[in-house]
């Protein structure tokens, strides 16, 4: 779920930073290429090339606005995964905005314990005019396909999620 603050700075997102279609075709390949192995060596060089040098970036898990903090983000997640694959199942444009709708998997591991995690999402993405990245809002549920398969934390995620059903 998300805080009044993250809605708030999407919003703003949304306002200050339009989008071009020139590129969008560029920027969604990059995007596929890019997301489908999240542990490959060259990861935080195709980050740098995908996004733009200053963006709004928010997977629901981490924010950021400068590219150099969202490699480092980037190469210390791909670092903490075995395996991933992000699939495209479908792509929706209307104009400068971008909906992609995915599904994601990963194996990882915490404190010893091997993780593995299934999920779906859509990601609302705009690009400048080279097909790089300006926006890009994440929209999946964190706490069941991560935060859920933590030791410790998992176990009162679970609980509050039992809570509410």
């Amino acid at each position: 779920m998300m805080d009044e603050r993250t809605v708030s700075a999407y919003h703003e997102a949304l306002e200050q930073i339009p989008g071009r279609t020139g590129a969008i075709d560029k920027g969604l390949n990059t995007f596929r290429q890019t997301f489908s192995d999240l542990t490959r060596a060259d990861l935080a060089e195709r980050i740098a090339e995908l996004y733009a040098e200053t963006f709004y970036f928010n997977d629901t898990v981490h924010i950021a606005r400068k590219r150099s903090e969202l490699v480092d983000y980037m190469a210390r997640t791909g670092s903490q995964l075995e395996e991933n694959s992000v699939d495209v199942h479908q792509v929706i444009r209307d104009g400068a905005d971008v909906y992609v709708r995915w599904e994601m998997s990963f194996v990882s591991r915490a404190l010893g314990k091997k993780l593995e995690s299934h999920s779906i999402g859509m990601t609302h993405l705009r690009f400048d005019e080279d097909g790089r990245i300006v926006l890009h809002q994440d929209f999946w549920d964190s706490g069941s396909a991560l935060y859920a398969h933590l030791p410790v934390v998992g176990f009162f995620v679970r609980r509050a999620q039992g809570a509410m059903q």
